[in-house]
């Protein structure tokens, strides 16, 4: 049987791809922030107080925080694109179901060949 709706398997696969993209730059990104706050963290004193943080909270606190943070949100978002794409696909393999047991049913009620 023929495989109809190219465009729509070549979204969910795409879906699917960005998902995997997006979890690699998120663990990036995560391991970044811990580095950052291991390495003395990027927010002087000043920019603490203005942010309302006392000035003594940060490298080690805030770069295991944000890597925390960064890692939960990517694997979040991986699931999120990664479900979509799966979403598209259960569709079409419903549809692609429906259409083999319409034709099988259709084969099944046929009267059989008289044999000559």
């Amino acid at each position: 049987m023929e495989k109809r709706y190219g465009v729509l398997r070549f979204i969910a696969t795409l879906w699917k791809v960005l998902a995997w993209v997006a979890l690699v730059v998120g663990i990036l990104g995560a391991i970044a922030m811990l580095v950052g706050g291991l390495a003395g963290g990027l927010l002087d004193e000043t920019t603490m107080r203005q942010m309302g943080l006392p000035p003594n909270l940060s490298g080690a606190f805030l770069g295991i925080g944000g890597f925390v943070g960064v890692l939960i949100a990517a694997v979040l978002q991986f699931f999120g694109l990664y479900a979509f794409g799966e979403i598209i696909s259960v569709f079409l393999s419903i549809e692609e179901n429906t259409r083999a047991t319409r034709l099988w049913m259709e084969r099944s009620m046929l009267p059989p060949q008289p044999m000559m």
